[in-house]
């Protein structure tokens, strides 16, 4: 007799452990109670009413957000092609000015050779070795207004 209890026992504990394995606790609980609590065709009506509405709202939403998402991206498409329009218009004046560089400092050193070979050579005569006379080399800029007159400074 204490078997057969003990038994009974063993197989109630087992039960009790496969219902408690098998139970789904994730099932929504909530839409159960909502369910058992909309009985009439009205209340059915209204949830469904409502269901729809929300889902109409969610679209609208949605394609408000994706029609925000395009403007922006054309925007910063059109800062792009203009943000590479002035680099290519700042490339093009680096280079311009990088060869305006290499010029002034060849003549420069053009001039502080001819310079040189005054000193060496002329002295005192107040010429170059070519009989004309000696060019401070920034006559082209001074016609230009390049130089203002005051103090002989570019502005």
């Amino acid at each position: 007799m204490i078997e057969t209890q003990y038994f009974q026992q063993q197989n109630q504990q087992q039960n009790l452990l496969n219902s408690v394995e098998f139970t789904d606790l994730t099932a929504p609980v909530h839409e159960d109670r909502r369910r058992r609590r909309s009985t009439t065709l009205q209340d059915k009506q209204a949830i469904s009413n409502m269901r729809i509405r929300r889902r109409a709202q969610n679209r609208a939403s949605q394609r408000a957000f994706r029609e925000r998402k395009e403007k922006h991206v054309q925007h910063l498409e059109h800062e792009l092609e203009a943000l590479e329009a002035k680099h290519r218009e700042l490339e093009k004046s680096h280079t311009n000015l990088g060869a305006t560089n290499d010029k002034l400092k060849q003549e420069v050193e053009s001039l502080r050779s001819e310079i040189k070979t005054l000193k060496t050579f002329g002295g005192d005569t107040g010429g170059s070795l070519l009989g004309s006379p000696v060019s401070n080399g920034f006559d082209q800029f001074e016609q230009d207004g390049f130089f203002d007159s005051t103090n002989g400074f570019p502005f």
